[in-house]
């Protein structure tokens, strides 16, 4: 589920005094020792969450031992430490120069408090677009419509040319973000589509629709290939208007 592991990230300061870090990860002695030997004597200014899931955050439950003053930028309260909760559209600065920050960019749908980061041309996506496959909409976490809603904005930074890169919490950087978002998009329509001939053809639970759709799933996936299917069942029951 989470391809090579968890990407987490440590942008340095122009002046290469202080760092930000963007998710910690997963609560591994390794892990850990690895994103402090990154940071090394940079002071660390702050630390994003860009979203809730424990391969993301679950290193926070120790951040007693590691960074006990640093704030935590999240979008849920339980996360949050020493700043007030991250909105679309704040910046987070790490260092003095005017490039030393990143922009908080909402792209909920993977879960509700799921948020991507800007920093100059690059995308930080968290898990809304991956480098290798598409991405779980979680259910009731997530919401199907405000992932399409989500790649759709993404999709508009990369025609603006305000994203180059992509750069995933799971799998490579992703070099040409035009043709992934618009494959990510086309491959929700074609599931949607999936799911709702399912309906018409008998299926009455989301276990039989999954079975319809996702029939060639490995069987430890199964469980996340449900999840998405309670979500376009979601989506189907309250269409956009």
């Amino acid at each position: 589920m989470t391809l090579d592991g968890t990407n987490t990230y440590v942008l340095v300061s122009a002046d290469d005094t202080s760092a930000l870090l963007i998710d910690p990860g997963p609560e591994l002695a390794e892990h850990r020792e690895a994103f402090l030997a990154a940071i090394g004597d940079r002071e660390l200014r702050a630390i994003v969450l860009t979203h809730q899931h424990a391969d993301h955050s679950e290193m926070l439950g120790s951040i007693g031992s590691w960074a006990p003053e640093v704030p935590v930028h999240a979008v849920l309260e339980r996360f949050a430490r020493h700043t007030a909760l991250v909105e679309h559209g704040d910046r987070i600065a790490f260092g003095s120069a005017p490039e030393d920050a990143v922009e908080v960019v909402a792209t909920p749908g993977h879960t509700a408090d799921s948020i991507s980061l800007l920093h100059g041309t690059t995308l930080y996506s968290g898990d809304t677009v991956l480098g290798h496959g598409t991405t779980v909409v979680t259910h009731p976490e997530g919401s199907l419509r405000d992932y399409l809603d989500s790649i759709a904005a993404l999709r508009g930074l990369v025609d603006d040319g305000r994203v180059e890169v992509i750069e995933p919490a799971h799998g490579p950087t992703i070099e040409d973000p035009a043709a992934v978002l618009a494959y990510y998009a086309s491959h929700r329509q074609e599931r949607i589509d999936q799911v709702r001939a399912a309906l018409e053809s008998g299926a009455s639970t989301a276990e039989e629709v999954r079975d319809i759709v996702y029939s060639d799933v490995p069987d430890n996936v199964r469980g996340a290939a449900l999840q998405i299917v309670r979500a376009q069942l979601e989506y189907l029951d309250h269409p956009p208007t």
